[in-house]
């Protein structure tokens, strides 16, 4: 609701400043976990039984299978799920529980393969209906070629 950004500026006397500090630093991840905004630190936490940390990971993961849940919707349907970025590539627990909720697809995890950290390998089963992809997704690759293209342009 975009009506809380007022809110908060008027009830609780926030500046823009303030404001801009609590949304970009203070909130997500880490205002829910009250850990950290990083997925590692708040599963370890959530592994020893923090249940904030619990609540981050389960809301994380919530969205997430609604995001992909939406994209089969429009899509109709998708042969393979992919699985990049810094949480992507290294979070066997959210590529777990996302891909739990879309075993009615036929979709199958192997669960060996997705907690072996893989890295540009296909972790579903051979008999799943859906590929799960994990890629690299090679961030520095691609600021060194955006670096490159800046340093390379004529003035």
């Amino acid at each position: 609701d975009p009506g809380i950004l007022t809110y908060l500026m008027r009830e609780e006397d926030l500046n823009g400043k303030v404001l801009d500090e609590v949304l970009n630093s203070r909130s997500g991840l880490l205002g829910i976990s009250g850990i950290s905004a990083d997925m590692r630190e708040i599963t370890a936490a959530m592994q020893s039984g923090n249940p904030r940390a619990q609540l981050a990971f389960d809301m994380f993961v919530h969205r997430l299978r609604a995001g992909i849940g939406s994209m089969l919707a429009s899509l109709g349907g998708a042969e393979a799920i992919v699985f990049t970025g810094g949480i992507g590539e290294n979070s066997s627990e959210v590529r777990g529980a996302a891909c739990s909720h879309f075993t009615f697809l036929g979709l199958a995890l192997d669960s060996a393969k997705n907690t072996a950290n893989p890295s540009d390998q296909d972790i579903a089963t051979a008999e799943s209906k859906v590929r799960v992809l994990v890629v690299r997704a090679q961030e520095d690759w691609a600021i060194a070629r955006e670096c490159w293209r800046l340093l390379t342009r004529e003035q």
